[in-house]
């Protein structure tokens, strides 16, 4: 049994690597896109606004419909949402529907950002190194490093590690960063 498994994992890596190649060039028209990143199924992103590290992970029926920037080793779980500009209801004498659109402002994900089931992020905000984001959160503002938030909208829920541990943990980020040169 452990010859066929043997057997079978490198034509399942080559064919997940055919899987990305495809997607990559001729779906997604991504600005820049690292190494060993992996993209489920159901995606939607809009064309020439994401750039994305090395080693990230976004997962099935994602959007981003939004300029997004993802650093490395970042998790999407599934159905997250990364929404763009809201439309406009302040032009007095115009329906909103008339109004169009904010300006989009770009979001930033930092390193290892772990982001859960139906999360949704909205344009202009910064997700800061080690965070996490609880599944089902609404996320309105900048989020610090190492912290975990949570609810509509999120709020701190607590930090990751203590301060020591933050300073480990970060230089073991940026020492793996520096390997991918990044």
């Amino acid at each position: 049994m452990k010859q066929l498994q043997n057997k079978k994992n490198p034509i399942k890596k080559i064919l997940k690597r055919i899987r990305m190649f495809l997607l990559l060039t001729f779906k997604y028209r991504l600005i820049k896109c690292g190494k060993d990143n992996y993209f489920g199924t159901s995606i939607l992103i809009m064309p020439n606004c994401v750039s994305i590290g090395h080693k990230s992970f976004i997962g099935p029926q994602c959007w981003l419909q939004a300029r997004v920037d993802i650093g490395n080793f970042v998790m999407l779980a599934g159905r997250v949402a990364i929404v763009g500009g809201d439309h406009r209801f302040d032009v007095v004498t115009v329906p909103s529907i008339e109004a169009g659109r904010d300006v989009g402002k770009t979001v930033t994900i930092c390193d290892d950002v772990w982001i859960g089931h139906q999360a949704i992020i909205m344009h202009g905000v910064t997700i800061g190194e080690g965070a996490i984001v609880a599944a089902g959160s609404v996320v309105t503002k900048d989020v610090p490093p190492y912290s975990i938030v949570g609810g509509v909208p999120a709020k701190i829920i607590r930090m990751r590690f203590v301060e020591e541990d933050i300073k480990k943990h970060s230089q073991v980020i940026a020492s793996r960063r520096a390997k991918l040169g990044y």
